[in-house]
């Protein structure tokens, strides 16, 4: 790694330790990407003053593969990844997105492929939020008025990117962690679909079914289930018996967005 950070730079408002996080990522990233190229590679980590955009610009640049033309425009975009099922959930550049753009920063890429990618992360020095980089986020074209959308997750990153991705799109949602506690919240409160894990801690998305069956069959009709490693497991014959929706992990965002929408519709 080639260490290139200028001294003496102007001073930005920021939590040290979301910054680390997203420099960590960033880091990772390139280091998977360059060894699954050719094995080795030459990470540069430099910084600069951008006097013209006053701003601070942190920048890590690699000699991976690159990003094609084509994958650039959805790089940031939640359940997103390049990297084979199992290996990564598809959220740690949209976790980076997200904490810098709270910091009122930007994140950008450039790459070629074949050529590498550099992130540059600017962050604002006098305070002034800088114009954020577009999303490909989908955005349903109807929204059900009022609608109200339980999610069932055990994996707090996961479950967080979809709360948020549902409330952007205008829905009110719910969440709980496991099956004994979404079953709380059915029988506090009404809802109008409810999208579950199958895999998750002491009442699992199978159990939780069977339970919101007796006491809300209605809702029972409108679950929308998310797992992985369905073919010839349990799991598949469970799913083609209740005769629910689902998702094989890791999904689209928009995938999911459109089975809320036709869900509710």
């Amino acid at each position: 790694m080639i260490d290139a950070l200028a001294a003496g730079l102007p001073q930005v408002f920021a939590d040290g330790h979301q910054v680390q996080q997203v420099l960590l990522n960033l880091v990772i990233n390139a280091e998977q990407a360059m060894l699954s190229a050719h094995g080795r590679g030459i990470l540069v980590v430099r910084s600069w003053h951008d006097a013209d955009q006053d701003t601070v610009v942190l920048e890590i640049n690699d000699d991976g593969p690159g990003i094609p033309d084509d994958l650039q425009p959805k790089i940031f975009d939640p359940f997103f990844t390049t990297k084979e099922v199992g290996t990564g959930t598809g959220l740690g550049l949209t976790v980076a997105y997200a904490i810098v753009q709270e910091h009122g920063g930007r994140i950008r890429l450039e790459s070629r492929p074949n050529a590498g990618a550099s992130f540059c992360v600017e962050m604002p020095i006098t305070g002034t939020r800088l114009a954020p980089t577009p999303l490909t986020r989908a955005r349903p074209p109807h929204i059900v008025a009022g609608a109200s959308i339980l999610v069932v997750e055990d994996e707090a990153r996961l479950a967080s990117a979809v709360v948020d991705a549902l409330r952007d799109a205008g829905y009110l949602v719910d969440h709980a962690p496991d099956g004994e506690e979404a079953l709380a919240r059915v029988k506090a409160q009404s809802f109008d679909l409810v999208i579950c894990d199958l895999k998750m801690p002491r009442v699992d998305g199978k159990a939780f079914y069977g339970m919101l069956e007796a006491a809300a069959p209605g809702l029972s009709k409108r679950v929308i289930f998310v797992t992985g490693d369905v073919a010839g497991t349990d799991a598949e014959k469970f799913l083609k018996e209740s005769g629910c929706r689902w998702l094989a992990k890791p999904f689209r965002l928009g995938d999911l967005m459109i089975a809320v929408r036709e869900e509710l519709a």
